[in-house]
This record gives C-alpha cells, structure tokens and sequence, in this order.
C-alpha cells in the first residue's frame, strides 16, 4: 500500500515532469536521516506546541517522542532527548514551569501588522474602478478575511513557516469566492526554476465508523493545443491508515455522504492563475521546493533553556520553605495516640524526641525552624539573559514590555527598538505582495463566477499599512507633534495621520481651521520674542 510521500513524488513525476533530485537534491545533512517528511512534520507540530503554550501538552510531547519517535530517528534527534522537557519527563514530583514566551513573541509580532488599508486602482483590462472597489469589500466581508488574517494567516506563517491561502467558490454557500488558509503540513508547492507551477491540497474527514479519508487536490496550469494556458484542478479521495495516517488507499467519493457530489475534473481557461497564493515570510535555504522558515528556528533550544531555569527557580522556591521541627510531646494526638500534623501549604514538618525532666516536664522549644539559604538571584539573571538571546533578531526586550536597563536614555531605549521595526519592515513587505495576489486572483474568480469566464487577468490592488508600529493615540500624537512643530508637514498631513478616517468632515473641518489657527498665533509671538532688543533694559 503506497504512502502519502510515495503519492505526492508519482504524481510531481506522472503531471509535472519533475524528478525528484530536483525537489529533494541528496545534501550532506540527510546522511543520518531515515525519513526527512517525517522529520518535517515533527518539527511542525513541535512548532506549534510552543506556540500553543500548555505545558502538559508540551510534556506529553516530549514524552511521547522521547519514547517512540526519537527511537525511528536515534542519530538526528539525540540533542532533543536531552531537552529539560524530555529527560523531566521521567520524573513525577517536580513542577514545571512554561514561560509563554512563544505565544508573546508571535501574537505580539501579529499585533503590530494589523489588517491594512485595501483599495483598487485602474484594472489591467477593462472594468469600472468603482464597481471593483465595491466588490472587493464585499469579498473581504463575505469571506471573512481580517480575522483569518489576524488569527490564522499571520501566526501560523510565522510558526509554522509557511502556508497557502486556497480560493473556492460555490454559489450554495455565498455569491462571492473565498479563501480558505491551509496549514503547512496540508500542502505541498511544486516549483520549477523557481517558479511554483503547481500545488497540491489535502483535507480530511472521518465517517460514522471513524474511518480516516484524505481528499487531495491538486491544481496545475496546463497548456492549451491553441497556446493558451487553462487552470486544472482534479480531485481524488483516498483511505488513510498507519500509525501516522501514512498509507493510503484511493477509494470512491462515495464513501464520503458530503463529497458524494464532487467533481474529480475540472478545466478553467484561457487564464494562468492556480487561485492559490503561498504564505512565506522567510525562505527556507535549507529545504528546496519553495517552503519557508518557521520564526521558531534555532530558538526552540532557548526556549527550553528557559523553562528549565524557571522550573529550577519555582522549585527552589518550594525546597526554601521554611522547615519546622516540632517536639512531638507538645503535638495533638488522635484515636490512636499518634501525633496530628499541622496543616499548611507544602509544609515539611519533623518530630524529635524532647527530653524529660525530673519532673515531669519536657525540656526544649516546643517548635525549631530551618530555612535553606538559596540564591535565587542566579536564576532571575539567567532567565533575563536566555530571554534576550531569544528575542536577537526578532524583537526588542521593550516591545514586550521588558525593562531590562532602567538606566538607558530615551535615544538608547529607540535604538533598542529598531530591531522590531526591521522585523515588522520584513513582514509587511511580505505581506503586502500576498495580500495583493489574494485579492486580485479573487476579483477574478468573482468575475468567473458571475460569467463564466475571466476577461480580465490582473487587478491593481493598492495594500497600505499603517506607519506606526504602535497605532495608540499617545503615539501618534508624540511623534507627529514633534515633526509638526519642526514644520516638517503641514497641517492636513499632521490631521490625516493623526485622526485618520475617524473625524466626520464637519469635525475635520473645525479642528483644521483651530489648528491652523493656533500654528499662526504661536508663530508670531516666536517672532516677536526674536525682535525682542535684548539690550533695551540696560
């Protein structure tokens, strides 16, 4: 029974004409591997466990895999069975600590890349602006593009390392097309000479009997016997099984109540759009074939490094719990005339024997107490130091909200936080040019599903982000005031950043001519203090 990989390469050979050395080229670092898909997947899911931030989900994780799947790659994965959450694993009486850190770093990085400003230009081709304006909100409303961009797109792209946004269309379901985003282990990009020419989806579903099937689809550009080129999509369903849901079996859409209407052909042309656009944000350069870079990349050791030093820390807190010693004559007794023991949070108590005197009565205090001296500072310092390394290159300490020198200027706290500003540079140029492909191949498929056809082939879509990293009104209003004052922008410029859409024109209006208003008067006594004789008095 053939695999999901043994699928994916005949069919790269049978469609694309591909060998495989070209997707998967024999490099040095696959000498001790024994299956790189495998490994890939792992690595996904490991991605978003520490995206997800549940520590018994990262413990089950690591126990699992540090148990069974570390064994199928023993050479690749010995660093991780050395992982403070695979060797912990092991024991049973010890808390331990998540940081979240992870899931700051990404929410906070999807924070600042809020939805843009979306509008059309002049189409290539024909079509009235206004009317393709009016139908691209609809499209953005309909398919409710914002959020799957703020809670599906943007983080799992970062965590994951890629992604593709999959563009359907059913009239049942809406009058307009939609995207659908598709996770990094559900799709597969073909590429040739750096060119993706074909991409392949996978989606799942269980019957009544719980059993798994996988339909795959797979879209293409074909060309034409008169030179145009046509989009193919065809569709087949497979029974999935293994350990892993690796073997498959194709069986007949029927198996399946809700695709028992699917067609497994279809042809859409002349256009040469897969209505598919990938979601890369940083390219892979140690995989072919298109995929990109999770943001997680060489800083999962870190991670781990972290959550063992606040581990370490939490427990020490517990170990310096003051210790009690409490002279077992003074204690209460029970039914049995043994001693009752005190009753506090995680409290460790010990009995001695007090000696009696001549008379009677017991010699010593009643209760004795220890406490550990431990260095707790080792760890807070440790913990900061580790946190930095992690956030080298991706963000700065502050935009997290940590101060970790309270001692900087105002100068060195702005250079500190250059490094976020890089990092949100890099993804909105990313994400404009998806977003742009999105929207255009949409406006497309809208036409297609009204006529029939597609007379026009690219749409100018403008994407336009905001440009503060922080869009508080504090911000805005520090930052604009300052360049204002300077005279470097002019009245309405200074309105239109710091108000935006949000004044009515009557407001707008008002709070121009004031402006403009107070400017002048604050001008003039400016100059009247520079013609002031500073010599008249004397």
């Amino acid at each position: 029974m053939p695999t999901i990989k043994d699928y994916i390469k005949n069919k790269i050979k049978k469609l694309f004409g591909l060998a495989e050395e070209e997707r998967n080229p024999d490099l040095d670092r696959l000498t001790f591997m024994n299956n790189e898909e495998q490994l890939t997947k792992q690595r996904i899911r490991e991605y978003n466990l520490w995206y997800e931030g549940d520590g018994d989900e990262l413990l089950n994780f690591y126990t699992f895999n540090n148990a069974v799947e570390y064994n199928y790659e023993p050479f690749y994965s010995r660093n991780k069975r050395n992982y403070f959450w695979a060797i912990s694993s092991t024991e049973s009486d010890i808390k331990r600590t998540h940081s979240g850190q992870p899931r700051n770093i990404v929410d906070t990085l999807v924070s600042i890349m809020p939805f843009p400003l979306i509008g059309a230009g002049k189409s290539i081709g024909e079509g009235s602006v206004n009317a393709v304006e009016e139908n691209l909100k609809k499209i953005i409303k309909e398919g409710k593009i914002k959020d799957i961009y703020r809670q599906e797109q943007m983080p799992l792209t970062l965590v994951e390392g890629w992604g593709c946004w999959k563009i359907n269309w059913d009239k049942d379901m809406s009058d307009y097309p939609y995207p659908v985003y598709y996770r990094a282990e559900n799709v597969d990009f073909i590429y040739k000479s750096g060119k993706m020419i074909g991409v392949l989806f996978r989606d799942y579903y269980n019957d009544l009997k719980n059993t798994r099937y996988m339909l795959c689809e797979t879209r293409r550009i074909k060309l034409c016997e008169d030179g145009e080129k046509a989009l193919v999509i065809e569709k087949e369903l497979f029974r999935v099984s293994g350990s892993d849901d690796n073997y498959i079996q194709k069986v007949d859409f029927s198996n399946v109540p809700e695709l028992s209407d699917t067609q497994s052909y279809i042809e859409i042309g002349p256009q040469d759009m897969l209505f598919a656009v990938p979601c890369i944000f940083y390219k892979n350069t140690a995989r072919t074939g298109g995929y990109g870079r999770s943001i997680f990349t060489g800083k999962i050791d870190l991670f781990d490094d972290l959550d063992q030093c606040l581990s370490q820390s939490s427990n020490s807190v517990r170990k310096s719990t003051p210790v009690e010693y409490f002279n077992s004559n003074f204690l209460e007794r029970d039914r049995n005339g043994l001693p009752i023991q005190p009753r506090a949070y995680d409290r460790k108590y010990s009995f001695y024997k007090g000696q009696v005197s001549m008379d009677g009565t017991v010699a010593g205090d009643p209760v004795q107490v220890t406490q550990p001296d431990i260095n707790f500072q080792q760890y807070s310092d440790q913990a900061i130091s580790i946190l930095i390394q992690i956030m080298n290159g991706i963000l700065s300490p502050a935009t997290l909200g940590i101060d970790i020198s309270k001692k900087d200027n105002a100068e060195a706290q702005r250079e500190k936080e250059k490094i976020t500003i890089f990092t949100r540079n890099t993804l909105v140029a990313a994400e404009t040019e998806i977003l742009k492909s999105l929207l255009s191949q949409l406006l497309c498929a809208y036409e297609f599903m009204c006529s029939g056809k597609i007379t026009v082939r690219e749409y100018d879509i403008s994407i336009k982000y905001s440009e503060f990293a922080d869009e508080s009104y504090e911000n805005k209003l520090e930052k604009l005031s300052a360049a204002f004052n300077s005279r470097n922008i002019s009245e309405e410029m200074y309105m239109q950043k710091l108000y935006g859409d949000s004044l009515s024109e009557e407001e707008r209006r008002r709070e121009l001519e004031w402006l403009k208003k107070n400017h002048a008067e604050k001008e003039a006594v400016q100059e009247d203090e520079e013609d002031e004789d500073p010599f008249a008095e004397i």
